[in-house]
């Protein structure tokens, strides 16, 4: 690095300061005093070589679009459906806007302006929000590979204004067996298991004959998932959400369903296969059992199939079931998750609890009539 003088055609002093990088300048400034051009070489450059903490501004001048390329290839070792999320904001939304654009000249103003026109555009604050959070990924994978040194989208606060927390609906016993009924066909029985298993679908749809298991109690090995690809709905096997295999319990009515469903077919067959072969998508299902007729006919016109699930949770709930084990039983990270999702679903517990504990402490039992026990109690015994 070194500070130059030079003279301009009308006759000014200006001073350029230049930087040098394995041989090569990288950078450069002009200043019209001689000790702020060596302040900006010896304090801020310099200083920055040493620290580690200099960097090529070259190196971001290129277009997001090129950055992006390496990015998406480092995505590989996700799992494929959240590669297949990433690509499709980048491809319909982050490169339309910021793919010619060099990666160091996007400011969080831009960021936060293409937000805005997201939502203005039709987006639900929550989709927002989640392409908001692909741009972050990409811009701190540019920051680690020295193209920029402040992620621009990393302070863009994500839209909340009109969100509103879908609530997962929740079945009684009484719906889940109205909602069976109504719904047609062999595979009508599906509703029972996802009910009472919380199974996610793509973990019921992943299940084989030989994941069965018998000790110390009736169960289901869950080691795999069956996901549907977001463009063309193609099946593939993936891993668990969480990449760790879990065992489901078995309450004692879905024995003879799995019992069914396993006869006469191999370890490696699919135990809920599909009528040509091969597991089962959650769209074909939905086709095969009518749903969209069977939760109208049940009055719950607006119920996921997921909410089997959510209905699972409160049944072991309201059976008394420990936070821990139902923790185990739907697979969440921890129990502090699932209590984050469902816990209040124990508060319809809440009164119950209270008035057995009034019963206890006796509290709740009925007052005696002034008596000669009462006359004894004021003799001071």
């Amino acid at each position: 690095m070194s500070v130059q003088r030079y003279t301009t055609a009308d006759g000014k002093v200006r001073y350029r300061a230049r930087v040098k990088h394995h041989g090569r300048e990288v950078a450069n400034r002009v200043f019209d005093r001689k000790r702020d051009a060596e302040a900006w070489e010896e304090e801020e450059q310099k200083r920055k070589l040493r620290l580690g903490e200099w960097h090529d501004p070259r190196r971001g001048r290129v277009a997001l679009s090129v950055v992006a390329a390496d990015w998406l290839d480092a995505r590989q070792t996700l799992k494929r459906k959240s590669q297949a999320l990433e690509l499709m904001v980048w491809k319909r939304h982050i490169e339309p806007k910021f793919g010619k654009v060099p990666v160091a000249s996007i400011t969080k103003s831009d960021v936060a302006t293409w937000v805005g026109r997201l939502v203005a555009d039709g987006r639900s604050p929550s989709s927002a929000a989640r392409y908001l959070g692909v741009f972050r990924r990409l811009l701190a994978f540019a920051v680690e590979d020295g193209r920029i040194t402040v992620n621009a989208a990393a302070t863009v606060k994500p839209p909340t204004a009109g969100h509103v927390k879908r609530e997962g609906q929740f079945l009684n016993r009484k719906e889940i067996h109205d909602l069976e009924a109504a719904c047609s066909g062999r595979y009508a029985e599906i509703v029972r298991v996802l009910a009472l298993s919380g199974l996610r679908w793509s973990e019921l749809a992943g299940l084989r004959v030989g994941d069965r298991v018998r000790v110390p109690g009736q169960g289901l090995r869950l080691q795999r998932t069956v996901m549907a690809s977001s463009d063309k709905g193609e099946l593939f096997v993936d891993t668990l959400k969480n990449k760790r295999s879990r065992t489901v319990p078995l309450v004692d009515e879905l024995v003879p369903i799995i019992d069914k469903w396993s006869e006469g077919k191999k370890g490696d067959d699919w135990l809920f296969d599909a009528p040509k072969g091969g597991p089962l998508s959650e769209a074909n299902w939905k086709r095969s059992v009518d749903w969209a007729e069977a939760i109208k006919k049940i009055g719950r016109p607006a119920l996921r199939v997921h909410d089997l699930r959510h209905t699972c949770a409160s049944l072991w709930l309201g059976a008394g079931a420990d936070p821990k084990v139902l923790q185990r039983i739907l697979g969440h990270a921890s129990a502090a998750m699932t209590m984050d999702l469902y816990g209040h679903l124990i508060d319809d517990n809440l009164w119950d609890s209270a008035k057995r504990l009034g019963g206890i402490l006796g509290a709740s039992e009925p007052e005696e009539e002034p008596g000669e026990d009462e006359d004894d109690d004021e003799t001071g015994s």
